[in-house]
Parts: structure tokens; C-alpha cells; sequence
């Protein structure tokens, strides 16, 4: 038995409890593979006896988990943070941030982060971390391109600067034969008011599954990003993404000019993105990405 299949074994003999974002994901994928885990409320008062049979406990969120962190460590408990974007933006916004940062992280064993942009701003910090990208356990297809461009684009209401909403209208305002279709927002209608132009669809929350048919490829042109587990579920469809950030298998564009240029290519373009294909089946499909989540987790106990 190799040594990653005796650290896969030993981690499940251990009860993880999880807080924060995509922790409910998380969990899923583990509890399907035979591991034993908790999903911890957010709560400014954790109490000890539901984290009593726990050894590791895993918080998405530093902001939110700090509590957790703390009340699991003078218990004797193994603590891991998974810094996944708007953070480690959080942790410098002011100086109570940057105090309550500096205090409550010396209650953290190990620190992830979702990117590699990420592990420099904690670097920034004098946070050493360790770079683990998301998992997903969305089954990869092969579906079809449809037969005209769909730009994908997501930004929550409020924060439409922060995701770069008004750059991708500008870049819809020059490709008039281009549909984008615009998630996560709570009140579609107020926006449908907002930009009345013929090639933009805002849908709000809708199921991807029902949209992927008609979208070619994620625009993000965000402020400041992490990882979005949106781009992998694009790879898991054959579908392109263009960002602003390098990630892995991303196609870069930083001005809005670039963003043209390459959705005018991808109009010529009838095939999937199969190469995204293989990078969500080799980096971020749970089957891999937990082997990863195991040594680190292990690692803990070797200290």
C-alpha cells in the first residue's frame, strides 16, 4: 500500500468539524468517501461539546472561524484555516482587522489558500500558507458549444464594481451579436431597467445545469479574486474562461480590448475546451484533490 493510501486510511479514523464557506460541499464529498465529519454553526460562542470527538477543525473564512479556531485550540485540537479570497481583503481593511488578524491567527496550525494571489497577500501579512485550489465533485461532460456565443458573468448585488460589472457591459456594448447572460444577483428586473440593450439577459439564481447549453465561456474581470469554484465548474463542461488573474488554464486578458479580441476567436470556435476537461478531472475533482487534502491534513500530526 503506498504512503498517500496509508494517509488517505488513517485521516478517516479522525472526526473533522468544518466551518464557513464551501465547507457543506466539503463535507458531502467527504462523508461519501468514508470519512467522519460536523458542520459547525457560525457562532461568536462555540461550545466545546460539540467539537469534544473532533481532531481537526477546518475553517473556510477566516472571519468567521476565528471563534472556532480559538476554543479548539486550548482544548488540544488541530486547526487549519482555508483563506478563499475576500479574506485576506477583509484582514487589512482597517486597523481592528489587521489586530484581530494578528491575534487570532497564532490559534491556526495551517493555512491554505486558494490561490496562488492569495498565499502573496498573506505572505504580505507574515502568514506563511500552503496553496490548495478547490474541489468539486461536479461530473465532468463533454457538452456542445451552442451556435452563438454566450458569455457567462457573475457578480453579486452590491459589489457590482468588485466583480467588474460595468467593464463586461462595456465590452457587451461592441459585440451586439454576443449574449450574456449575468448570475447571482437577488433582483434581475432592477437591472434588466438599468442596461436595456438587446444582447444582455440578467437571470439572478438559476441552475448552471440548465444554462450551460447556451454559454461558450465565463467572463471575469473582478478587482480581487481567489479561486471561484464557478470557473471549474466551467472546465467540468468544456466551457473557456477568461479572467483577468492567472489561473490555471484561464485565458488572461487585462483590458477590455484583450476580452474582445479573444471572444471574436472563440466566435470561430465550434469545439469544447478539452484541455479545461482535463485540468478539473486532474487538479479539481474531489478524487484528486482530497489525496492532497489528506497529506496536509496528516501532516499536522507529524509536528
Amino acid at each position: 500500500m503506498s504512503q498517500s493510501s496509508n494517509t488517505h486510511n488513517l485521516l478517516k479514523e479522525k472526526k473533522i468539524s468544518l466551518i464557513g464557506a464551501h465547507t457543506e460541499s466539503l463535507s458531502e464529498a467527504l462523508l461519501k468517501r468514508g470519512y467522519k465529519t460536523d458542520i459547525l454553526p457560525i457562532t461568536h460562542f462555540p461550545s466545546f461539546k460539540r467539537i469534544k470527538d473532533s481532531e481537526i477543525i477546518l475553517g473556510a473564512y477566516f472571519h468567521t472561524s476565528w471563534p472556532w479556531f480559538v476554543l479548539s485550540k486550548l482544548k488540544g485540537k488541530k486547526t487549519i484555516c482555508h483563506w478563499i479570497g475576500s479574506d485576506s481583503l477583509l484582514a487589512v481593511q482597517n486597523w481592528r482587522r489587521k489586530l484581530q488578524t494578528k491575534i487570532f491567527t497564532k490559534f491556526v496550525d495551517l493555512h491554505i489558500s486558494v490561490s496562488n494571489r492569495i498565499k502573496e497577500e498573506l505572505d504580505e501579512m507574515g502568514i506563511e500558507s500552503t496553496v490548495l485550489f478547490h474541489g468539486s465533485d461536479i461530473e465532468p461532460e463533454e457538452v456542445s458549444l451552442p451556435k452563438k456565443l454566450g458569455v457567462l458573468v457573475y457578480f453579486i448585488e452590491g459589489r457590482e464594481k468588485l466583480y467588474g460589472l460595468e467593464r463586461v457591459i462595456e465590452i457587451s456594448k461592441k459585440l451586439q451579436d454576443v449574449a450574456f447572460y449575468f448570475v447571482g444577483h437577488f433582483n434581475p428586473d432592477n437591472f434588466t431597467q438599468i442596461y436595456k440593450h438587446n444582447n444582455l439577459y440578467f437571470i439572478g439564481f438559476t441552475d448552471l445545469k440548465e444554462l450551460w447549453p447556451k454559454i461558450s465561456v465565463i467572463v471575469r474581470m473582478t478587482e480581487h479574486d481567489g479561486f471561484p469554484k464557478i470557473i471549474l465548474e466551467a472546465y467540468a463542461k468544456g466551457r473557456y474562461v477568461i479572467h483577468n488573474y492567472p489561473l490555471p488554464g484561464v485565458i488572461l486578458c487585462q483590458t477590455n480590448d484583450d476580452v474582445i479580441v479573444e471572444l471574436k476567436k472563440l466566435q470561430k470556435t465550434d469545439t469544447i475546451n478539452t484541455e479545461g476537461l482535463e485540468i478539473f478531472k486532474n487538479e479539481f475533482h474531489y478524487d484528486n484533490f482530497l489525496k492532497k487534502f489528506d497529506e496536509l491534513c496528516m501532516s499536522l500530526f507529524e509536528k
